[in-house]
């Protein structure tokens, strides 16, 4: 029987983001939390769903509508005042390219080199509106956009794939600009951001929405893996061996752009490939 009304807002924020396909460390540094304490939420979450596994909760949330399938960091409120962008980047190049768009915008621009502190802009609260243009951003580093109540840009300086645009969308980015579009674009995506907008080019657009067509096989193998199946159990069920459905759950990652099983749940309910209730695998003759 599941306890719906007993999972806590902690207890969502970390199935759906397990849902994202996030690490327990992963989840346990975004949320600010110890790992042992993602791992305890996980164990009430798997009673509460009557679940004996992560692959099974997440099939159970998403099947009962439970989850947020962007669980993201709040995006801060901004204070008004004069824009001021800053910027954070560690490679040369990449600080040089920016500065110069900047320059060319007439815009105010102040770099910052650590993202923890951040005390030089920091030390102007109320007197600027912030911007926080992140060029290949870690983890921690989006940290300085919430310090400083400010909208940030991501700007990878490889072209962005799907999961690179959808990480900096779950930490609460406005926009994601390649390097290469910086020169270009990056004031005119300022502006877009200033105005409330979230901005994502229509290449990564085109990368992100086709839906993966899927075989039979991997069908099956994802209707299991939502049933929270076993390598050895869905090889079992399907009559076929370990080492196809190893190959064959290869091959759905791929396709879905996972790097787990949650992930691929997610991304294949996103996709319209999972039904909304619980399925439960057909073994075929």
């Amino acid at each position: 029987m599941v306890d719906m009304d007993g999972l806590t807002a902690r207890e969502l924020q970390v199935l759906s983001l397990t849902c994202a396909g996030h690490s327990a460390q992963e989840i346990a540094d975004r949320l600010h939390i110890a790992r042992c304490t993602v791992e305890n939420h996980k164990r009430h979450i798997y009673q509460k769903l009557g679940v004996a596994g992560q692959a099974q909760a997440v099939s159970q949330g998403l099947a009962l509508d439970l989850l947020d399938l962007h669980p993201a960091v709040p995006r801060p409120r901004v204070s008004s005042g004069r824009e001021l962008v800053v910027l954070h980047a560690r490679c040369v190049v990449a600080t040089e390219v920016v500065t110069r768009a900047m320059i060319r915008g007439g815009r105010p621009l102040c770099t910052v080199r650590d993202t923890a502190t951040g005390d030089d802009a920091a030390a102007w609260p109320g007197v600027f509106r912030f911007t926080v243009v992140l060029v290949d951003p870690l983890p921690a580093d989006w940290l300085l956009s919430v310090r400083l109540g400010a909208r940030a840009v991501a700007v990878p300086s490889a072209p962005p794939c799907p999961t690179t645009v959808a990480d900096a969308m779950a930490h609460g980015a406005y926009a994601v600009l390649w390097l290469e579009d910086v020169a270009d674009h990056l004031c005119a995506v300022l502006d877009l951001v200033a105005s409330e907008y979230v901005v994502v080019g229509a290449s990564m657009c085109r990368r992100i929405l086709p839906t993966p067509h899927l075989t039979g096989r991997e069908h099956d193998v994802l209707v299991a893996i939502a049933a929270g199946h076993t390598v050895r159990q869905t090889a079992r069920l399907l009559d076929i061996a370990s080492k196809t459905v190893e190959s064959t759950r290869a091959r759905l990652f791929r396709k879905l752009d996972a790097r787990n099983r949650s992930e691929t749940l997610a991304n294949a309910y996103r996709a319209g490939l999972l039904p909304t209730e619980s399925p439960t695998p057909v073994e075929r003759v």
